[in-house]
């Protein structure tokens, strides 16, 4: 016969649960050792993080990351995760930083730490097929409306009770299921969209943009010096023109200030 003890049970789980909130993030000096700083980012979210033909990511992220490690004095890794795991990854220390485009929200802010200010400003935009004659959510009728999983043009539908969301892993999978007719719309930034527009594909902003959105960089709790010294590169980049440079080059338009967006 095993005896039961509530109390030592209850003791083992808090301690167990400890254990589980306990994570050790990398500090500046331990990235400065390691000669590397881990930055993710989804890599299907063009123009910002996309996948060479080599293997590699290029695009906005891509290059502010790699930029901001040189200025760190180490490489930059990039990692390629799924979005909606990249919050979870940052919080469990298995990323030094995420470059990857995200939004601020109270649920990702208890998790991770902001930057002080975002690195672009953008908004929320609907898309449609170029022969699709609607022009606001309403007008689709509630047809299937596409979205990136985990991501706040995710939540925005879904807090507006919209009654088909279909969730793609990211942008390049979402313009697959439109040209094959998955979906009637899909919801992305305004930036994400014209540049995809300017590569051909066959869509057309449909009404106004729905929402501001301001993204910034993250990374786990914590790291006063890893922050203190990402938040100078940035600023650096951002006084020295480097910042507005590369929103040109992969946006077509300087995105890096609010009265430009």
């Amino acid at each position: 016969m095993h005896e039961h003890h509530p109390l030592r049970f209850r003791i083992v789980l808090s301690t167990l649960a400890l254990l589980l909130v306990s994570v050790t993030h990398a500090e500046l000096a331990d990235v400065k050792k390691r000669g590397e700083l881990r930055v993710v980012m989804s890599g299907e979210y063009p123009p910002f993080s996309q996948p060479t033909p080599g293997g590699d990511l290029t695009g906005f992220d891509a290059d502010v990351a790699r930029e901001i490690a040189r200025r760190l004095g180490v490489k930059a890794h990039l990692i390629k995760a799924d979005f909606s795991s990249i919050v979870a990854g940052v919080q469990a220390g298995n990323f030094d930083l995420a470059v990857a485009s995200q939004s601020k929200t109270p649920e990702r802010a208890r998790a991770v730490d902001f930057l002080s200010k975002p690195y672009y400003y953008d908004g929320f935009q609907l898309f449609v097929p170029k022969g699709s004659k609607a022009n606001s959510l309403e007008g689709l009728g509630g047809q299937p409306v596409a979205v990136a999983l985990g991501t706040v043009f995710e939540k925005f539908l879904r807090e507006r009770k919209y009654p088909k969301i279909v969730t793609f892993s990211g942008e390049q999978e979402i313009f697959l299921a439109l040209g094959a007719n998955r979906a009637s719309g899909m919801i992305t930034t305004r930036s994400v969209g014209n540049v995809a527009i300017k590569n051909g594909q066959a869509l057309r902003a449909a009404g106004p943009v729905l929402q501001q959105d301001n993204p910034y960089i993250t990374l786990g709790k914590n790291q006063p010096q890893l922050k203190a010294a990402v938040e100078k590169a940035l600023n650096a980049m951002r006084a020295d023109g480097t910042l507005r440079r590369l929103s040109v080059k992969y946006i077509g338009s300087d995105l890096t200030v609010p009265n430009n967006r």
